[in-house]
């Protein structure tokens, strides 16, 4: 061998090779921050992601002067023509139950030129209505097609008309894997269709959280919110905006019932809540209204900032999966009180990590937020422990990831020699 030469390579057996990284195209609203978390936790992971133009997924989304996103989805150019109004918005609801199932087979069939030309692995669509539609008609037999459901996927978008219901059915007949974030859905699914050859886990819907960036997000206070927040307060942060199946009325009510006794350094936010004209006018009649702040959209590090401020988070729904805002509550050191749910008691133990009460029973509500408030040091401290506890190991950011990368790979494998389908969980 010649001086200064290095000794030539062996070849690897092929049995110890990397193996190839997955290659999953993603159909997903690209200016949605659950997107963006779910692709930074399978990224993490090794998996390639591409969008649906064909091109990798761009390593962070388009940002403007303010950190608003630059361009907005059509759902927020939507509400800003309907004078984000809750009857406009229910146009606009409306508008998108009758047209969604009837334009997604059509933007399926355009976007199956593109899987042709990437040639993924997998195709996932990021959620039901409308993405799992358009992906349905977008992945041929022989690519397998995940997707993931979200909290009112089937118990509220799917029962709004009957093209909803027999699109959603086409979907879940169709899936190879579901990805839910409570178990609640994977059971509900297989009523609607899901085959029982589909591999299933269970992982929260936007990847999970970054604890480091949540850590540090929970640390800080923006100029805006502390000028309308004081340092004194106490706060109870209602982070579910103005959606149909959150009742803020109900909260509201509860809040009436607590106004005799209620220590007045309390301060009750709404997050995304001043689009809602109905709801500001009761809150002026309220008798708490000096104690109560409605906040515009926030962005994601406002909310984070909240959470780490607030005693307690409070979200009343009438049905639900598992909402990103409670497991960033819990990370973030908030006590949650939240509706009385089977995919909510997945996370929450009533006194011990948390309180729960009847959706439409303003009293019970009450009585959570006053048990909450009411803790004393040394039982928050508790709280907050068990609940840092319980994200780390189910709900952590890198684990989600590892675990849908994992699932994306037995996928293909099963494709290739087909085997019994698998549950995944992070425990």
């Amino acid at each position: 061998m010649t001086a200064g030469q290095p000794d030539k390579p062996r070849d690897e057996p092929a049995a110890a090779r990397s193996p190839a990284p997955v290659r999953v195209l993603l159909v997903a609203d690209e200016q949605s921050p659950t997107t963006w978390g779910w692709v930074d936790a399978i990224r993490s992971a090794g998996v390639l992601v591409f969008g649906a133009d064909g091109l990798p997924w761009p390593s962070q989304p388009d940002t403007g002067v303010g950190g608003e996103d630059a361009s907005r989805s059509t759902r927020q150019r939507l509400r800003s023509l309907a004078g984000a109004t809750p009857g406009g918005l229910r146009v606009i609801a409306k508008y998108r139950r009758v047209a969604g199932p009837w334009l997604a087979p059509i933007k399926g069939r355009r976007l199956r030129r593109v899987v042709n030309r990437v040639r993924p692995d997998v195709v996932h669509g990021l959620r039901i209505p409308y993405e799992a539609m358009a992906a349905v008609a977008a992945c041929p037999g022989a690519v397998p097609l995940a997707v993931s459901i979200w909290g009112n996927d089937l118990t509220h978008e799917a029962l709004k008309s009957g093209r909803s219901s027999r699109a959603t059915r086409g979907v879940l007949a169709r899936t190879d894997l579901l990805f839910a974030d409570c178990r609640r859905d994977i059971d509900l699914a297989r009523t609607w269709g899901l085959p029982p050859t589909a591999a299933t886990a269970i992982v929260p819907g936007g990847g999970g959280i970054d604890l480091a960036r949540m850590a540090e997000g929970a640390r800080t206070m923006t100029p805006r919110l502390g000028r309308l927040l004081g340092p004194e307060c106490r706060l109870i942060v209602n982070p579910r905006g103005a959606r149909p199946y959150v009742r803020n009325d109900v909260l509201l009510e509860a809040l009436s019932l607590m106004a005799a006794g209620l220590d007045p350094r309390v301060r009750v936010v709404f997050v995304d809540a001043a689009h809602d004209a109905t709801l500001r006018h009761a809150i002026q009649r309220h008798r708490l209204r000096n104690n109560i702040v409605v906040l515009g959209k926030c962005a994601p590090g406002e909310v984070l900032s909240l959470f780490g401020r607030a005693e307690v988070s409070v979200s009343i729904t009438d049905q639900d999966g598992t909402p990103n805002s409670l497991l960033e509550a819990m990370a973030a050191g908030a006590i949650p009180v939240c509706s009385d749910l089977p995919s909510i008691r997945e996370w929450i133990e009533p006194g011990r990590n948390g309180f729960l009460a009847t959706f439409n029973d303003p009293q019970a509500v009450a009585d959570a937020l006053r048990l909450a408030l009411g803790r004393s040091d040394a039982e928050r401290c508790a709280i907050r422990s068990e609940n840092a506890r319980m994200i780390a190991a189910r709900a952590e950011r890198r684990s989600s990831g590892e675990l849908a990368a994992q699932m994306y790979r037995e996928l293909i494998t099963r494709r290739e020699s087909p085997a019994p389908a698998v549950l995944g969980q992070i425990s």
